[in-house]
């Protein structure tokens, strides 16, 4: 039985499958070479597409529309293909952030929040998280234009995106496509929090003897869901496409 090798000297034509995987084969040894250094069929399937530093993250909004509403807080996870080490970043407003906000006449309390997202954003190659094409990417480019900090905004093609939202949608089959299904499939097990709403109203007044608990809970909630959609992220990649999407 001959090998591809052997098949491409004598000028057998080759399966469609062989030439994938002979093509496949070269990716992986020039890639090896390049990061000196044994990588797994995964890793070489993110570096082929120009990612090695993946921002899986969530935010938490005081409400669905971004007029007249601002992002809470957020949690970001930067995992670096290559040697599966994680940063971790979170950010949650500040009172100072509310007083200068109203001091200046306006509801941008999320504005120095915006700021410290988009170095992380611009940082990375490609940003993934649980329905965030939907609403997190698109919520925090509103909060930047909304804010009048439309330079935060990465430029098109700059930063790629992926959606574990899109990828259980497209691959796998729950009742809904919720995180806590995706987790509760990839797992066997949820860590997610109910939401209780008296938390989420109370983020917008500074002086209220509950702000620091509401917060501490919401920043909590987020760590929990960017926990569950990294643990779920590495189980189903495996079977999805490869995201070169721009963010």
């Amino acid at each position: 039985m001959l090998n591809i090798l052997q098949k491409k000297k004598f000028g057998y034509l080759l399966t469609t499958k062989e030439r994938r995987d002979s093509r496949n084969s070269i990716v992986h040894t020039q890639l090896e070479k390049e990061y000196n250094r044994k990588l797994t069929r995964m890793q070489v399937r993110y570096l082929e597409k120009g990612i090695r530093y993946q921002a899986v993250y969530d935010i938490e909004t005081s409400d669905f529309n971004p007029y007249q509403n601002f992002i809470i807080c957020y949690v970001v996870y930067v995992r670096d293909i290559i040697t599966e080490k994680i940063k971790k970043y979170e950010y949650h407003i500040t009172k100072d952030d509310i007083g200068d906000a109203v001091k200046n006449n306006n509801f941008d309390f999320d504005r120095k929040l915006l700021q410290n997202l988009s170095k992380i954003f611009k940082s990375v190659n490609q940003i993934c998280g649980h329905f965030s094409s939907k609403f997190d990417t698109p919520y925090f480019r509103s909060r930047c234009l909304l804010t009048k900090q439309s330079e935060l905004i990465p430029d098109y093609q700059d930063v790629m995106s992926a959606d574990t939202w899109r990828m259980m949608k497209t691959t796998m089959k729950a009742p809904r496509n919720t995180l806590n299904n995706l987790i509760l499939q990839a797992t066997g097990s949820s860590q997610k929090t109910r939401i209780d709403l008296k938390y989420w109203y109370l983020v917008r007044f500074k002086d209220s003897p509950e702000w620091c608990k509401a917060i501490r809970f919401i920043v909590d909630h987020c760590r929990r869901d960017v926990r569950m959609t990294l643990k779920a992220l590495r189980k189903i990649e495996k079977f999805n496409v490869m995201s070169g999407a721009s963010a």
